[in-house]
């Protein structure tokens, strides 16, 4: 009889302890302002500890995107970037748990056209040929964003709005500057 009623007091409090608060450490989350834009940006991000987690993200710059002009670099007309992978870290101020400040550091890789204008190149015959068209640079940088984000739905969904910029270190260092990773974000977090 006293070991049904210890195994009875075990299962009782499996349930008991099983409602301890799950920390959902992964999110993925999108940007709303560039899907207005038609430009779709997916970020993935997981929590280290309570102040401190790192990610990656991805958008592909569309032309309604583009055409806002947000980023120039000297020296070329009509400079667009096309695609960009922002690999990064956060440190959040008031912790992950409901709401808090952020400050995030981000890395960049993006490859983006230029109008080059008229080049004169020499075929195989060794003659020139006049072309007009867009030159291909790819370019790595660095960037720094502040946001401020809340959990809401049982800390399942997270709604965050950020302001970031990055520079170029190939083309340019530190003179042109580019607004990313701006906008407000939704996500989902298991």
């Amino acid at each position: 009889m006293k070991i049904f009623l210890i195994v009875c007091a075990f299962l009782i409090s499996i349930p008991l302890l099983s409602q301890e608060e799950k920390v959902h450490k992964n999110q993925l989350s999108f940007n709303l302002s560039y899907a207005f834009l038609g430009s779709p940006e997916l970020n993935y991000e997981r929590t280290l500890n309570k102040y401190f987690s790192f990610g990656v993200g991805g958008v592909k710059y569309n032309s309604p995107h583009q055409k806002l002009n947000l980023e120039t670099i000297e020296g070329y007309s009509n400079y667009k970037v096309n695609y960009e992978v922002n690999p990064y870290v956060r440190f959040y101020i008031n912790g992950t748990q409901n709401r808090s400040h952020f400050l995030e550091i981000f890395g960049s890789y993006n490859i983006g056209e230029a109008d080059s204008g008229i080049n004169r190149k020499n075929n195989a015959l060794g003659y020139g040929i006049y072309e007009y068209g867009m030159q291909e640079i790819k370019n790595i940088g660095l960037g720094t964003g502040y946001g401020y984000r809340f959990l809401t739905f049982q800390k399942r969904m997270s709604i965050e709005a950020q302001i970031s910029i990055r520079t170029n270190f190939i083309d340019v260092l530190f003179f042109d500057v580019g607004l990313v990773r701006t906008g407000v974000k939704v996500g989902y977090r298991f």
